[in-house]
């Protein structure tokens, strides 16, 4: 099965914090799915560049009190991941992990989320979505 991966920034954070977000999630595809990387490509004279993504990987936007009801929506998907507020909001990781251990999900805030999964079910959650201007 194709997976077709996506990313949604909140739409009114500022251009440096939506590009960190969505390096993060990138991050957090590639260590899950390391299928989607390609395999090293030489240049023409013989420098070895390290592979990139094989499949496209949109960035979308949405309001920002759109992001949890599109995660929930995406809960059966195959991939989901979140960028919470609280990982904004911690000083190192183990931080963010006790500020995530200590409320439920539904108390989380997310400022931008992955979701990948086939064509059809991720086009049915952020179809509308526009890309990221």
């Amino acid at each position: 099965m194709p997976l077709k991966p996506v990313i949604i920034l909140a739409a009114d954070l500022p251009l440096g914090l939506k590009a960190n977000f969505a390096a993060v999630l990138g991050m957090s595809l590639g260590r899950l799915r390391p299928d989607l990387l390609g395999g090293a490509t030489p240049t023409g004279d013989g420098i070895a560049l390290p592979g990139i993504t094989t499949v496209p990987l949109p960035v979308l936007c949405a309001p920002l009190q759109d992001l949890r009801g599109l995660f929930a929506q995406a809960e059966a998907l195959p991939l989901r991941l979140a960028y919470m507020r609280a990982a904004f909001e911690a000083r190192d990781y183990p931080d963010y992990a006790a500020r995530i251990a200590a409320a439920p999900l539904a108390d989380h805030v997310p400022q931008a989320i992955l979701l990948a999964g086939p064509r059809k079910a991720v086009d049915r959650i952020c179809g509308r979505l526009p890309l990221l201007r």
